[in-house]
């Protein structure tokens, strides 16, 4: 079986996406994808609007410290209606996540074995360790996906196929990913030789990056060897030049000053605050003086109101999301402050769109 049956096997959807096994598994994630569609887009405003109608109702503070938080979450939380939405929310993505594993699983050994073959192929490389020493932080199920990222083998096609689902479409024909390639900034003498993609996942970012810079040195690395694994056929299946590499974000294995641009799209709010500030240290190092840091990622709290926090701590529940609360109150353009990194203006109304950006000082 060639690669491309193992993989492909019954073509692609969403222009990248390999299909499920079966066409029965995709038209019940198709349903599932439509059922969140209506319940996290469709009704995420009407839900908001009842939401913070019961917080002012009962005469509730609307600053998202913690303290009115826990009190709005109490509250709210009291409501049939928002205790539905909230159980629905969760139901429907450990039935995606279920059924897309299920699925890859029924032809796991030639998917498994389409990336072995792969690992040796061009363009662009791979390099990983099976029995790389994974910190307990990157153990977590992260959005519940079953094994995490590094404790399932076939997490790369897992996760790259959830995300379809998690987006709603957005993310089709890797629409989201190429926006906010797009978005990062360059260095402001726009000499770009050498690019990493931090936390690359299934390096869609990372090949998006490789189409604005053609002629770029570009590398993505992630802490899971399944996930690198995946990324480097994803990029060879587009013929794509691009390098991937299992590595710790807060142990980068390059030298100082060796990149032009460093990117983190959704990366911060998966790693403990800790981890954070230790990533920013090694950011800076390895980036050349005026070179760009671009985090995409989410809101800090100082842009949100009791609800939007209030949403974020059930996510944090409800999406297998355990840092996301220390990462969305630690203000992460204050820790690239702090970091040393000159800040540019921030604006949080683009969310994804709108990165953090720092810049290394020439001086």
């Amino acid at each position: 079986m060639t690669i491309q049956q193992a993989v492909y096997k019954r073509g692609k959807t969403a222009g990248v996406y390999p299909s499920l096994t079966s066409r029965r598994d995709e038209a019940y994630v198709n349903f599932i994808e439509d059922a969140r569609n209506i319940l996290l887009h469709a009704q995420q405003p009407p839900i908001g609007a009842y939401s913070r109608q019961l917080l002012q109702t009962a005469g509730k503070s609307m600053s998202s410290d913690p303290r009115s938080t826990a009190e709005a979450t109490e509250l709210l939380m009291e409501d049939s209606v928002l205790r539905i939405y909230y159980r629905v929310k969760r139901s429907l993505q450990e039935s995606f996540w279920t059924c897309i594993q299920d699925s890859f699983n029924k032809r796991k050994d030639a998917l498994l074995q389409a990336l072995d073959t792969t690992d040796t192929l061009g363009p662009g490389t791979v390099n990983y360790n099976l029995d790389f020493p994974v910190p307990d932080y990157a153990k977590a199920e992260i959005h519940i996906q079953p094994g995490g990222y590094v404790n399932e083998p076939l997490s790369g096609l897992i996760y790259d196929y959830g995300i379809k689902v998690f987006m709603g479409g957005a993310a089709d024909n890797d629409q989201l990913h190429n926006m906010q390639a797009e978005s990062v900034s360059p260095p402001q003498d726009q000499k770009v030789k050498r690019i990493l993609d931090l936390g690359c996942s299934a390096g869609a970012t990372t090949t998006a990056l490789k189409r604005i810079y053609p002629d770029a040195e570009v590398w993505g690395i992630d802490i899971s060897a399944p996930m690198v694994r995946y990324a480097h056929l994803r990029a060879a299946e587009q013929d794509i030049e691009a390098h991937f590499k299992q590595m710790p974000a807060e142990e980068l294995g390059f030298e100082d000053n060796h990149f032009d641009i460093v990117v983190a799209n959704l990366l911060f709010h998966e790693v403990p605050v800790s981890i954070s500030k230790k990533i920013i240290a090694e950011t800076l190092r390895v980036l050349r003086p005026g070179g760009c840091f671009t985090i995409l990622d989410f809101p800090g709290d100082k842009t949100r109101d009791v609800y939007t926090m209030f949403f974020a701590e059930m996510d944090a529940v409800d999406n297998g999301e355990p840092f996301i609360t220390e990462f969305v109150r630690s203000n992460i353009e204050e820790l690239m402050d702090e970091g040393g990194f000159e800040i540019l203006e921030y604006d949080a109304s683009k969310f994804l769109l709108g990165g953090r950006v720092g810049i290394k000082p020439v001086n």
